[in-house]
Order: C-alpha cells, then sequence, then structure tokens
C-alpha cells in the first residue's frame, strides 16, 4: 500500500490524514505487525466504537489490579452530567472519601485518550525522534502545546 513507505532513514511510516486536523502526518512505524494486521484486512481496517474499546481497556485493566495494586488504587474523579442525574435518581451510587470528592479504582479512570498519551510519551522517551517529528505525529501546533500534552513524571 502506497501509505506504507521507508524513508530514507530506515523507518518505516505510515501515511494518515487526521480526522481532526484534515493534516496529513507520517507515523513510525515501531512494531512489524502494523502491515500484517493491515494486510489481514486488505487496507479496510474495521471500525472501532470508542465506548466499547473504553470498556474493554477498563476490564483489562481491572484484570491486571490483581497482580499490579497500583491499578485498584482509588482515585478523586467526576462524575459526568449523566452519572449526576442517575446519582440524583438513586440508580447510581457512588463511593466518596472523607473530602466528600467521587473516588473510583484508577482502572476506571483509563480510555483510548490515556494510551494516546502514553503512546506519544513514550515515543518522546525512547529519544529515537526529534521533537519536531513527535508534534507532527501528534498533531500539535506548537513545541509548547507539545510538551504540555506528554506526561513526564519528576523521576525521568
Amino acid at each position: 500500500m502506497q501509505d506504507f513507505t521507508t524513508p530514507a532513514k530506515g523507518t518505516p511510516i505510515i501515511r494518515l490524514i487526521q480526522q481532526k486536523t484534515c493534516n496529513e502526518v507520517k507515523i513510525p512505524i515501531m512494531n512489524p505487525n502494523l502491515k500484517a494486521i493491515c494486510e489481514k484486512y486488505s487496507y479496510r481496517l474495521p471500525s472501532v466504537v470508542d465506548q466499547i474499546l473504553n470498556r474493554y481497556i477498563k476490564d483489562i485493566l481491572k484484570d491486571l489490579s490483581e497482580t499490579v495494586p497500583t491499578l485498584a488504587v482509588k482515585v478523586p474523579t467526576k462524575l459526568t452530567m449523566k452519572q449526576k442525574e442517575k446519582e440524583g435518581l438513586g440508580e447510581m451510587a457512588v463511593e466518596r472519601n472523607d473530602k466528600g470528592e467521587v473516588v473510583v479504582p484508577r482502572y476506571d479512570c483509563v480510555a483510548t485518550h490515556t494510551a494516546q498519551c502514553s503512546g506519544i510519551t513514550n515515543m518522546y522517551l525512547s529519544h529515537k525522534f526529534t521533537i519536531v517529528q513527535m508534534t507532527h505525529v501528534s498533531g500539535h501546533k506548537t513545541q509548547k502545546t507539545f510538551m504540555n500534552y506528554i506526561k513526564l513524571s519528576p523521576r525521568r
């Protein structure tokens, strides 16, 4: 497929048009299985429903929390408008900490956006790409917004 190329530097890339910005991005292929998966589906990948994918992510992390206890730690969160309505109608019970904040296990806070942030952060930390390249991949307009987006802990 013409969307898969290998430039002179040798790292294979895939060219995509971002839905949000309509800009072309060139994303380095870090795993050779990507091309095999695309070939399996004749380059017509099945669509993914975010809500279903998010549910799978939460289920996987809930199972993983049995061996990674930090995933089960309860953290403060905010309720959505629908959740507030359900709580008000008594259709949903929520747990609150001593400050009155709603708390949920950490695994319930993870979704596709978390994975996107983690992926971009890990690519940045690999030092294989420049900030300019990473900004292009992530779709950020400036290096400042990119640096605000990635999640760097003080330990790194």
